[in-house]
């Protein structure tokens, strides 16, 4: 089968790979109809291991010959039991991950930061391995026991950004958000957008996104209800306050994860409000232990629970989340290389970019 495979950092290749092999009894095989390229791929494109620096506190080196992807939807083509023939034929959107079940993490109900979860579209978990498992593929392994059907009036695009849906379900989880809450996410990419939709489905009132790419702001114009601040021309403290009311920031959501978005983020919190990072760097940071008075909180957030990707779809199914606007481009597998050069930019010339192998 085509597959575009990380095999060393910076280096992408179209190859001809093996088809996944069905091992265990849940293995099913998914015909992928699309997968979004995630804000991580491009970390793990780089060199970096965004899952360890999230979950393990640490950089630990990729190995070569990963097959990215992890946000994706298709249907299943192939069952390895008797007991799961039903789904065959089924149009699914994927978790993507899979913990273990038996550690102190999962026991305790915190399975996102299980040190031994699978993870498809980079190696976490598999051990040694010729080809690691993604979905920049014509195929890719899912588990039965872990698919989401999808509705057919909700494309296999769409459903594959669940994913980062899910993410920003557990995101704002994160916080205690309460009605009429203000929020301000810092990056306005898929992963700010997200957050700032589930924040709304849960009673945020004003919600502001700082972005400066000139795309990425006209991808959030399809959100009337948001306020974009461009921080390359406004003052972002200035406009934060002028809708803010002097009430201050309920929860704030950094997406860049830099020492300069934290110090300019952090005097905006509000009393007992909650500031998450999401882009965790190998890099110090300083804080001024003042600005987290009064019960403010600094945090991070890590993978999701299976929960969280239950009520993604959920609310993905019955059109409250619309992530239609997302989707910039569409690429076959063989322009993998533009696909990349679009993202790669800077500022960014694609806001969501979605690899559609059959099409």
């Amino acid at each position: 089968m085509k597959a575009v495979v990380l095999t060393k950092p910076r280096k992408l290749e179209l190859l001809n790979i093996p088809e996944p092999v069905l091992k265990d009894e849940n293995h099913v095989l998914i015909k992928v109809r699309a997968c979004g390229i995630c804000g991580s791929d491009l970390r793990y494109w780089n060199g970096e291991n965004p899952w360890a620096l999230h979950t393990l506190g640490k950089h630990v080196d990729n190995p070569p010959n990963m097959v990215m992807g992890h946000e994706f939807a298709g249907e299943v083509v192939k069952v390895n039991s008797p007991k799961y023939e039903h789904l065959l034929g089924q149009r699914v959107g994927v978790q993507s991950y899979r913990v273990c079940g038996s550690c102190s993490f999962c026991k305790s109900g915190r399975e996102n930061l299980c040190r031994d979860m699978i993870h498809i579209g980079h190696a976490q978990g598999w051990g040694a391995m010729d080809y690691y498992p993604g979905a920049y593929a014509e195929y890719c392994l899912g588990w039965a026991d872990l698919l989401h059907p999808i509705p057919e009036n909700l494309s296999f695009a769409e459903a594959a950004l669940s994913d980062i849906l899910c993410v920003a379900v557990h995101v704002v989880g994160r916080t205690s958000l309460y009605e009429g809450a203000n929020v301000l996410c810092i990056g306005g990419g898929p992963a700010g957008l997200s957050i700032a939709q589930v924040a709304q489905v849960r009673g945020a009132k004003n919600i502001i996104i700082s972005e400066p790419a000139p795309l990425a702001r006209k991808v959030i114009d399809a959100y009337p209800d948001f306020t974009i601040i461009d921080p390359t021309v406004d003052d972002v403290t200035q406009v934060v306050e002028a809708n803010i009311h002097g009430v201050g920031i309920t929860a704030i959501f950094d997406s860049v994860g830099k020492a300069e978005t934290i110090e300019l983020g952090l005097p905006l919190l509000a009393e007992s409000g909650t500031y998450v990072n999401l882009a965790v760097h190998n890099e110090p940071l300083q804080i001024n232990a003042m600005t987290l008075g009064s019960e403010r909180s600094f945090t991070t957030s890590s993978n999701a629970f299976y929960r969280d990707l239950t009520e993604a779809f959920e609310l993905l199914n019955k059109g409250v989340l619309d992530v239609k606007p997302w989707i910039t481009h569409r690429f076959p597998l063989e322009d993998y290389q533009k696909a990349f050069d679009l993202l790669l930019q800077d500022p960014k010339a694609a806001y969501k970019v979605v690899f559609e192998p059959w099409n």
